[in-house]
């Protein structure tokens, strides 16, 4: 299985916008199926020890750099210290069950799009210097994590939830 740990993120609601499904906090790779019950209890403890809240998606960026763009993504400003937080905690709780820790500094970001073409590159460069405005600042209410599983098909990737994982809460009863 090909897991990652994510934020899911709502619709914007703005006719005609992208919109990511998702805000990742811990990418895994390939699980063994054997390991996902001390995995599901490791993302369940980090998740108990952090407290809901709102965090505000604004601006764009780009990786490796925004002359060089392959990546753009939209910011996370109010919140980022919780998400931060939040995916240091799951590192933590994960490496004491045997996965490696994440190594690289954390960035808090939404992928919004892979520049895979020129029409893309030209787009990336538009909005990275503000000829082309960048998506509506919105707010998301975190009160869950999830495990996803990303399987590779034609089209792309294709995520399905595998469990969710409430914060703030020490057990996984009915709400």
């Amino acid at each position: 299985m090909r897991l990652f740990v994510a934020i899911a993120l709502a619709a914007s609601g703005a006719p005609g916008e992208e919109a990511p499904a998702h805000l990742t906090l811990l990418f895994l790779g390939e699980v063994d199926v054997d390991r996902e019950d001390a995995l599901t209890a490791a993302i369940a403890e980090a998740a108990a020890q952090t407290l809901p809240f709102d965090l505000w998606l604004e601006g764009v960026g780009a990786f490796p750099s925004p002359d060089r763009p392959r990546v753009v993504w939209v910011g996370v400003t109010i919140g980022a210290t919780e998400v931060v937080a939040l995916a240091e905690r799951l590192s933590r709780a994960l490496a004491r069950v045997g996965f490696p820790p994440e190594r690289a500094r954390f960035v808090p970001h939404v992928t919004w799009f892979r520049v895979r073409s020129a029409a893309q590159r030209r787009r990336a460069l538009a909005l990275l210097s503000g000829a082309e405005p960048p998506p509506a600042p919105r707010s998301v209410a975190v009160r869950e994590i999830l495990l996803k599983e990303s399987t590779r098909t034609l089209h792309g990737a294709l995520h399905v939830t595998r469990a969710a994982f409430s914060l703030g809460r020490t057990s996984r009863g009915p709400d």
